[in-house]
């Protein structure tokens, strides 16, 4: 079978098995980063109206929700670097609704140049296109050797997915590096856990909190408080600011 009918196959197959009632499942992993003093990494971003929140993004082919929240936490900071907590916590989270964007979203391969990181694409994104190839009986391993080639024609194609978002946090101690604004996150900056649960819009210091729904459910987490104590112990101090 020529690759121009194996894309036309998955491009047909994904129509067909992907809607707003079967989302494709965008896997993310995040880190909830905390230092010496006890304070958190938080990122604030206008972008699909995040706010505060802890660095988190899309897992790329191949990658574990902790490798993909230590990644992400570097990216999204500036230079951040963490490490796992000794005591293994992970917060996983209930997903969220359900979107359409397109086949590249999250995939670093189809970012512009200037911002991309890798070639690979997402996990989601691999997921999607296998269970596309099992759809129209291609085979695997044929599947695998091409997928590059597929994906970014389906790109070029504008092909759009139903996606529903699955986030697994984990919690992180602070290693070394320092933070910053990334074209990702307009502002990255260290405050204790009290601090984080108000925080406002940069831009309205008089406003409501700013606190994105993930974020919020991790700070409610049972014996979250006690949990950051903990891992505080095994943190290094980070600096105020780059």
């Amino acid at each position: 079978m020529s690759l121009s009918l194996v894309i036309d196959q998955i491009a047909d197959a994904i129509g067909v098995i992907n809607s707003t009632s079967t989302p494709a499942r965008r896997l993310v992993g995040g880190g909830v980063v905390v230092d010496a003093r006890g304070r958190l990494l938080v990122c604030y971003s206008d972008f699909a109206y995040q706010g505060w929140h802890f660095p988190k993004g899309g897992l790329d082919e191949g990658e574990s929700t902790l490798e993909g929240a230590i990644r992400e936490v570097e990216e999204e900071s500036g230079g951040v670097h963490a490490k796992a907590f000794s005591g293994d916590v992970v917060f996983a989270l209930q997903p969220g609704r359900v979107y359409r964007e397109p086949i590249g979203f999250g995939s670093s391969r189809a970012e512009p140049a200037k911002h991309r990181t890798s070639d690979r694409i997402s996990l989601g994104a691999e997921h999607l296109l296998m269970e596309a190839a099992r759809e129209c009986r291609i085979e695997l391993d044929e599947l695998k050797q091409h997928r590059y080639e597929i994906f970014d024609a389906l790109v070029t194609r504008g092909t759009r997915v139903a996606w529903v978002t699955v986030p697994t946090y984990h919690l992180l101690v602070y290693d070394a590096g320092r933070h910053g604004p990334t074209w990702e996150s307009q502002y990255v900056e260290w405050h204790t856990p009290t601090e984080v649960r108000s925080l406002r819009a940069p831009d309205k210091p008089t406003g409501k909190p700013r606190v994105g729904g993930a974020a919020r459910a991790i700070l409610e987490w049972q014996d979250f408080d006690k949990l950051v104590e903990q891992a505080k112990a095994e943190a290094k101090l980070a600096p105020d600011s780059k």
